[in-house]
């Protein structure tokens, strides 16, 4: 198609002068009649009105497309419009800017000069000499220019003779160069970037640097986007003193209630452990024979068939016991993996020094009650690779399990009383030791007793437990007790009640007519005092002649009353926000309320019935039957301060046995810092032993500095072995076009330093 030429003298008739809007109609090839609404400062004809022209904050409109210049010239008889100052455009997918340009309103082609497309979505700036749009989303640009940068701001681009791009596609550069700059740093004669606002196929940016454990290293992802729903990610990491580990990651999400996500990564270890002495991890008296290294996790949930049965599937295995110590950071370690599952699933795997958890259930759940099958694996990493052989494997597996449920609700619609109950059945299975069958029904009712006064919650259960022993092995060799049943019957008393006053406070009322938006007044508070009692008591009965499976085979004995004060303050806060009446579309101010308990401050203590009748061991462990005073609060009345505190206090000991507290800052402008710390002093009572003594100081923080500057990092601090065991530190560098991190990490089992670079558009 030829373009029109702009630039020929009109007929010298004299131009009339029209109103400032005119409608232009048009047809395109498939005979559909196109209309659009050109609005200038002025308007008039030339050539006995078959060109139309407009000056002055020009817009040519059509739905939620436009053209916009500073003059433009219609053509009617081609409606081809030439554009020139300042020139706008936006088909419906991306805004162009230019300084000229010419369009054929009927197919939106044309071409443009010193033209400038961004995108939005990846935050790319695509500019070239001479743009020409073709059908579709297609643009050819020469001497063209890609950056994440503002135009007045650039710090990096990629150049080419010329560029062919479409949109939500990708970009095809010829003759490319990356500069830094005015220097150019590297060429390639064709390159291929993503131009997409969705998920994309390509390389994502690696992680790189070097530490203790691993030397050199650099990290490499490739994003594989298979469809809307799928996705992969490959990595090569590779690393200098351990070599190459391989990793692949798959997500789905078929629907908003199924999804799964799995990663494998595998590692031909450079080096092995033959002896405890030379273990960089732990002294743990075991070592790591094994070069061969890999861990398997993830999840998986979803409808089976019928849409009201689901399943859920977690996977967790690995090679040995060092590895996700030594992997515990990147975008292959445990940290991010564990982050990555608990955000998709809102289930977590165990920590990296404990065994590894795999299972899987099929369920369905009705109004009243819930069935469950499942199975469970336990693996104990220690196992094998010059440790314990696996046949001395003594971890207790359930291979299968069924569980019912009877969710609390009403026996009888005339009376309060509620029932619930659980029963389940399921198979011990072990290589080494006691395995069996272990059948348990444990029915509860509850009596709800309520007045203007308080309430009062009584409930009674009984557990029954039914043993079918297979196999009767003790650890020791020795013969396990093989018990056939067990009835364990439990009740539980409590009462409590509510006092309160509201005080209305003087300078809380807001005028949404006088007062500005976003204007804020505590307008009352509301005090509440809740003082509560309980007993709680499970019967003393013998269980040492049963098989011992796990813990709940062997329940303690209970008699003991809990009592305690709470004092809440509820703050109720009036905000002036702009409203709209949905009648008559009018806008308006309004004071809307919203509540927050600013203060929460539970204190509780109890006494022990059981150990105040206790006749063994006195000799060793005197009574005490008064439980620790507790003290635990909240505090968060200012939106820039949370505050948390619980210190338990033993009147015996005469010294705390519990401290946590936590402070947080939290500046929109300066960023946030928070500090915690957490005690725990070594016990040695009848009824409770701690073998060690904890003393944790942690800070975590993220500040902006100054200008671009800001600093992000978290410390662990241990006092008993007077060390920090954990740091992380990143300096970061921020621009609109792009990021520079410096991060140092350290830990027990390893000391590095990494750099990070995040190009907006190219690398997220």
């Amino acid at each position: 198609m030829a373009f029109v030429c702009c630039c020929v003298a009109e007929a010298t008739t004299p131009a009339p002068v029209l109103a400032s809007a005119s409608v232009l109609e048009m047809r395109t090839d498939d005979a559909e009649t196109v209309t659009w609404h050109l609005t200038a400062d002025n308007l008039s004809t030339l050539n006995e009105s078959k060109i139309l022209e407009a000056t002055g904050q020009v817009a040519l409109r059509r739905g939620n497309e436009f053209f916009k210049a500073d003059y433009a010239r219609y053509y009617s008889t081609t409606n081809w419009v030439y554009l020139k100052g300042n020139v706008e455009v936006f088909t419906g997918t991306e805004t162009i800017r230019a300084e000229e340009a010419e369009f054929d309103l009927r197919s939106r082609t044309g071409w443009m000069q010193k033209g400038e497309i961004f995108m939005e979505g990846p935050h790319i700036y695509f500019t070239g000499e001479r743009v020409t749009k073709k059908w579709g989303d297609y643009y050819t640009f020469e001497k063209a220019k890609v950056t994440s940068c503002p135009p007045d701001g650039e710090a990096w681009s990629m150049n080419a003779e010329q560029a062919v791009v479409e949109i939500d596609g990708y970009a095809q550069l010829f003759g490319a160069t990356f500069d830094v700059a005015d220097t150019s740093l590297a060429y390639s004669p064709y390159m291929i970037l993503p131009a997409k606002r969705t998920r994309q196929t390509g390389l994502l940016m690696p992680e790189y640097g070097m530490s203790t454990r691993r030397g050199v290293y650099y990290n490499q992802p490739f994003y594989w986007a298979v469809d809307d729903r799928r996705d992969v990610t490959i990595n090569e990491y590779w690393m200098e003193k351990r070599g190459f580990m391989h990793g692949v990651e798959y997500r789905s999400r078929e629907a908003s209630d199924t999804a799964m996500w799995m990663r494998f990564d595998w590692l031909d270890d450079l080096t092995t452990v033959k002896n405890d002495a030379d273990d960089p991890i732990a002294k743990d008296g075991l070592v790591r024979t094994n070069s061969e290294r890999f861990w398997l996790r993830g999840m998986t949930e979803g409808r089976l068939g019928d849409p009201d049965w689901r399943y859920k599937l977690d996977l967790d295995y690995v090679s040995d016991q060092n590895f996700l110590r030594e992997f515990n950071s990147g975008m292959s370690g445990f940290g991010k993996s564990r982050s990555q599952l608990f955000e998709l699933f809102g289930r977590d795997i165990r920590e990296l020094d404990r065994n590894r958890i795999s299972q899987g259930m099929v369920y369905r759940e009705w109004d009243r009650a819930t069935v469950a099958l499942s199975a469970r694996y336990e693996q104990d990493p220690s196992l094998g690779h010059g440790n314990k052989n696996y046949s001395a494997d003594t971890t207790v597996q359930r291979l299968p399990q069924l569980d019912v449920f009877l969710h609390k609700g009403r026996a009888f619609e005339e009376m309060p009383l509620e029932i619930e109950a659980e029963a389940q059945t399921v198979y011990f299975h072990r290589r080494n030791g006691t395995q069996g069958g272990r059948t348990e029904i444990a029915p509860r009712v509850t009596l709800p007793m309520n007045s203007r006064y308080g309430s009062v919650i009584a409930s009674m259960g009984w557990r029954q437990t039914m043993y079918n022993t297979e196999r009767a092995k003790g650890l020791d060799g020795e013969p396990a007790p093989t018990g056939d049943y067990r009835s364990l019957p439990d009740y539980n008393v409590a009462a409590f009640t509510e006092v309160g006053r509201v005080w209305d406070l003087e300078d809380g009322a807001l005028d949404p007519a006088t007062e500005e938006v976003g204007t804020r007044h505590w307008k009352s508070v509301y005090h509440r005092v809740q003082p509560r009692i309980e007993y709680r008591n499970i019967a003393n009965v013998d269980q040492d002649r049963n098989p011992y499976y796990d813990d709940s085979d062997r329940i303690g004995p209970r008699s003991e009353l809990v009592y305690s004060v709470t004092n809440i303050l509820t703050r109720k806060r009036g905000t002036v926000v702009p409203a709209r009446d949905p009648d008559s579309e009018e806008e308006y101010q309004k004071v809307a309320y919203d509540y927050l308990d600013v203060i929460r401050w539970r204190l509780e203590s109890g006494y022990d019935l059981r150990e105040m009748d206790r006749n063994d061991d006195l000799e060793d462990y005197p009574r005490r039957p008064f439980m620790d005073m507790i003290s635990d609060l909240r505090f968060g009345v200012f939106d820039w301060l949370s505050i948390y505190t619980r210190s338990d206090w033993s009147p015996y000991l005469g010294d705390f046995t519990r401290h946590d507290q936590g402070v947080t800052f939290t500046s929109q402008r300066w960023g946030y810092i928070s500090t915690g710390y957490s005690y725990r002093p070594k016990l040695d009572e009848y009824n409770r032993k701690r073998a060690y003594t904890g003393n944790l100081a942690t800070l975590t923080a993220a500040v902006n500095m100054w200008g671009p500057w800001s600093a992000a990092g978290h410390m662990y601090y241990d006092f008993v072995r007077q060390e920090g065991y954990e740091r992380a530190f990143d300096l970061i560098y921020s621009n609109p076009c792009y990021k520079f991190i410096l991060r140092y990490t350290y830990d027990v089992y390893d000391e590095g330093i990494e750099f990070l670079v995040e190009l907006p558009g190219l690398t997220n």
